[in-house]
């Protein structure tokens, strides 16, 4: 695939993406639908998008971050690469929402999960979805924590 063809498709899908922040996993299996045989590996993908002038490349919470990505999968969210628009970069405010409204729909199927184990009397279970449920709510306090001021969240 020249890097024409992945301009045109990177460019239209990061323009049309519900979420203006897509993971480049998700970018990348795109291009592989649209062409296998000659998307570009995930390293190219991520060396073109770095230095696109329309596209900024986040890489994700480091290991020093205050939320590291530890935090992060143990909360059940991957925290590889993802790409934007740089015409679609949304507020700092509106970033914490869109995280907000993530741990808490995480949260929401979390505490369904957990209605179901203590249906099914399986005390394992249980313990495992509660430790996860308090994982996502430490999760979002750090959070809260961290952007005190940006968004909304209640």
């Amino acid at each position: 695939m020249n890097l024409e063809r992945i301009e045109e498709l990177c460019l239209r899908y990061l323009g049309q993406a519900v979420n203006p922040l897509v993971p480049v996993a998700k970018l990348h299996a795109y291009l592989v639908r649209e062409d296998a045989e000659q998307a570009p590996s995930m390293a190219r993908l991520l060396d073109f998008l770095r230095h696109h002038a329309e596209i900024i490349v986040l890489e994700g919470p480091g290991g020093e971050d205050p939320v590291g990505t530890d935090v992060f999968a143990a909360a059940g969210f991957a925290m590889g690469p993802r790409a934007m628009m740089k015409t679609r970069i949304p507020s700092r405010a509106q970033m914490y929402a869109m995280m907000f409204a993530q741990i808490d729909e995480m949260r929401d199927k979390l505490n369904e999960a957990l209605e179901d184990a203590k249906r099914s009397k399986d005390t394992e279970l249980v313990r495992q979805v509660e430790d996860a449920v308090r994982r996502s709510e430490n999760l979002r306090e750090k959070i809260q924590r961290m952007g005190q001021g940006q968004a909304d969240t209640n």
